[in-house]
């Protein structure tokens, strides 16, 4: 089923650069635009840090998902590059702070987000207690003598957290990114370490919510889609989503147009509704 709005939002982001230079969506700069929506000016700033930082992972899956068209994750470097991924952060971005009927509903009313895969901040390790470079994490300690692990922490910005006992010939603890990064490339790495017995990406083994995005001649598609249906089973029966066209990204602005609201009937528990004065 596939229901075309009969309006169409466009916007235009007029960006009051606040510096000149890269690109004015990177994560933690501060840029400001008039909303012609909301009749005024706001930031990047407006937008909380919680927020941003999802984003940046969702960028970062969206950029991976991109380059790597059949999914070899791992055979890419840790960093993606800055051009896709930050064309897509300000995509998102663009879209949330947009102001539309629909633009709310999925960013505030669902809060929809990229399904967790490939995986951008975290693995668990698993390793062998006889390995000679596993003392300190025996000691509960957050260092290794793995000169490979700790490159990789030292280069990418990894922290070693929770390290635990695992069973009663194994120990585990979370390798944990600041920035969302390729993991899948630093799980390959991790894979050379002898003592290492499994890097789990913590993919949930289900389907779910997610993003999709896809290039056009001049920006971006993005689909937000809420699914449903089974997804506990594997791959969800039924799906819904909202279409939008981000174009014209740059330091100066981004215009943002809604296209379409398309596929499976939302049940009634699920279906949004704005709040109005009264609530």
């Amino acid at each position: 089923m596939v229901r075309l709005k009969g309006h169409i939002f466009f916007k235009s982001l007029m960006l009051v650069a606040i510096f000149l230079g890269a690109s004015a969506f990177k994560t933690g700069k501060d840029v400001s635009f008039y909303d012609s929506n909301k009749g005024k000016f706001v930031s990047f700033r407006d937008v909380s840090d919680n927020v941003k930082r999802l984003y940046e992972k969702d960028a970062t899956r969206l950029a991976l998902r991109h380059i790597s068209k059949n999914g070899a994750y791992a055979s890419l470097s840790p960093k993606i590059p800055a051009e896709v991924k930050d064309e897509l952060f300000g995509s998102l971005l663009a879209v949330h702070t947009s102001g539309s009927l629909e633009a709310t509903e999925v960013t505030q009313g669902h809060k929809l987000h990229t399904f967790p895969n490939p995986p951008v901040d975290k693995l668990q390790v698993v390793y062998s207690v006889s390995a000679s470079w596993a003392k300190p994490l025996r000691l509960k300690d957050t260092t290794t003598d793995s000169d490979i692990i700790n490159s990789l922490c030292q280069e990418y910005g990894l922290e070693i957290q929770d390290p635990n006992t695992w069973d009663d010939d194994s120990g585990m603890f979370v390798l944990k990114s600041g920035k969302a990064l390729n993991m899948s490339s630093i799980m390959k790495e991790l894979e050379r370490v002898p003592g290492i017995e499994r890097v789990d990406p913590l993919i949930p083994n289900m389907d779910g919510n997610d993003i999709e995005a896809t290039k056009t001649g001049n920006g971006w598609r993005l689909d937000y889609i809420v699914k449903f249906g089974n997804c506990l089973k594997g791959e969800c029966a039924k799906k819904h989503v909202w279409s939008f066209e981000i174009s014209n990204i740059s330091s100066l602005g981004a215009n943002v147009r809604f296209l379409e609201e398309s596929g499976d009937e939302l049940p009634g528990w699920m279906q949004w509704k704005p709040k109005t004065k009264k609530d």
